[in-house]
């Protein structure tokens, strides 16, 4: 199966083809996602603890609660894209109104609950949450002028990789789909099976455009159990049942801007309908060790997430001809549409383990700093099924993608019964240096602030969150890598909003 080069740091994917490597690093990316308080903070919650984020990150930090809480939260998300295509400037940009964290905490209290110098178990804390940890939702708009190539090439040389004779096709497959829709034709020249673009040897100069829109998420479900020794070490442990939702439709149109006496293609336009769903299982666990009440310092390991998915696609191409145009058997080209059956498709994705170093300085007057360093090797994912060993795809992801260190860092300061709150964080893009043109630039910046206000029975927080990185994709591949690219600059703005209750 085809692959190609998927340059994302974030959340935006585009693919025309199912179960390859961009699956793979697409489903293993993760970002901020719970309450308001640890959006605001950047996400740095991983020695702090006391906050439904810890189940995600660090699930020792749960045990620093001393009650029960409720916790639900809301968010208003955009995001806006910039995209260049041949030297064309287009923007569009799409809204979404979502639940990123819901969240039951229990606290018992141990034997040296009350105590100011136990010298045992003081409580024990078991957790339901469930945190939005990646979003979907986009919409990419690119449009321009193009005299070197056609999406037809792609098919042909699809078709000719193969050596299928017509019938020997795919019903599934693209270069079906150009083949019965006159968009290729077989080469009468070639002993063997071989294909050639309907455009002949015609000059090129067309008018490529495409519309992505994409929408879903990647939920984190989780059952936690957390114990606190003496108020000096903390433990806890996470089960996180995931599930994925990702539904994609795509629009590819390409019109003949050739002028004269040349009759071939008039227009071509594939529309794609995708969707994958599935879920996952994994587990995290947790120390945290507080040497003084000023200090703390944070270890979790993520194990790897195993996901059973389901992808289902059709594909439909629309070939429209200039009048009077003729094929190599000298029959006219009739505008011809057609469609491929639902396809239904069942494979499995690991994702790579993650580790968590953090480290805080707090004051319970005067607020906290916090920092955590999240290592993640994306060449660690894999993809596999029962009739697909995916050696190609897997090679790919080893050879083309890296390790890297996600880096977050936030602090809050508190007045009264007012907490102010300001923090940043980095995710570096999983590729290697060699596989893209500028890595620098599509490092994902998230800049955040908040606000929130804590009493003895109710909290309310509020969070800003900035974000964006630069992406580039193809609308199609070329043996020759001379297909366009749509370079892309996404920026996203998430306005949190969370309300926490005790329950005690």
């Amino acid at each position: 199966m085809k692959s190609f080069i998927f340059c994302a740091t974030f959340f935006i994917v585009f693919s025309l083809f199912s179960q390859n490597e961009t699956d793979a690093i697409r489903y293993s990316q993760e970002n901020l996602g719970s309450t308001a308080r640890s959006f605001a903070v950047g996400g740095a919650f991983g020695a702090v603890g006391a906050d439904p984020s810890s189940a995600a990150i660090n699930p020792a930090g749960l045990a620093k609660y001393r009650s029960s809480k409720l916790y639900i939260s809301t968010a208003f998300y955009n995001a806006k894209n910039k995209t260049t295509f041949l030297g064309n400037n287009l923007t569009d940009n799409k809204f979404n109104f979502n639940l990123p964290n819901l969240s039951l905490i229990i606290n018992i209290p141990g034997e040296d609950y009350t105590s100011k110098n136990p010298k045992g178990f003081v409580n024990f804390i078991v957790g339901f949450n469930v945190n939005r940890k990646n979003n979907f939702h986009n919409k990419i708009l690119f449009e321009g002028i193009n005299e070197v190539n056609s999406i037809t090439q792609d098919w042909v040389e699809r078709a000719n990789s193969n050596g299928f004779t017509p019938n020997q096709m795919s019903a599934y497959s693209l270069e079906h789909l150009a083949y019965v829709t006159s968009a290729i034709d077989p080469d009468t020249l070639s002993p063997t099976p071989k294909y050639v673009s309907a455009y002949g040897n015609n000059p090129i100069r067309v008018n490529q455009s495409g519309l992505v829109q994409s929408k879903g998420a990647l939920n984190d479900y989780n059952l936690s159990v957390a114990a606190n020794y003496r108020h000096i070490i903390q433990g806890g442990i996470s089960i996180g049942f995931k599930s994925i939702r990702y539904i994609e439709s795509y629009s590819f149109i390409e019109k003949d801007l050739k002028t004269g006496t040349v009759k071939d293609i008039k227009s071509l336009t594939l529309d794609k309908d995708f969707s994958t769903k599935g879920r996952g299982l994994n587990a995290k666990i947790g120390v945290l060790v507080s040497p003084s009440e000023f200090f703390r310092f944070g270890f979790a390991y993520h194990s790897p997430t195993i996901y059973n998915l389901t992808d289902s696609y059709t594909y439909t191409l629309n070939a429209i001809y200039d009048y009077g145009a003729r094929d190599i058997f000298n029959y006219d080209r009739v505008n011809t549409v057609a469609t491929t059956q639902p396809t239904i498709y069942r494979y499995k994705i690991t994702t790579p383990s993650r580790q968590v170093l953090s480290a805080a300085m707090l004051s319970k007057e005067i607020g906290f700093v916090s920092i955590d360093l999240e290592f993640v090797n994306y060449a660690g994912a894999s993809l596999w099924a029962k009739d697909d060993k995916f050696i190609p795809e897997n090679t790919n992801i080893n050879r083309n993608y890296n390790s890297v260190m996600n880096l977050r860092m936030g602090a809050e300061l508190i007045q009264d019964d007012f907490r102010f709150r300001a923090g940043y964080a980095r995710y570096p893009s999983p590729y290697k240096s060699n596989m893209v043109s500028d890595l620098k630039a599509m490092v994902n910046n998230v800049y955040t602030l908040g606000f929130g206000i804590k009493t003895d029975s109710y909290s309310f927080d509020i969070a800003y969150v900035n974000s964006g990185n630069n992406t580039a994709y193809p609308p199609y591949e070329l043996n020759n890598k001379k297909q366009p690219m749509a370079n892309n600059v996404v920026r996203t703005s998430n306005l949190i909003l969370t309300a926490g209750f005790n329950i005690d």
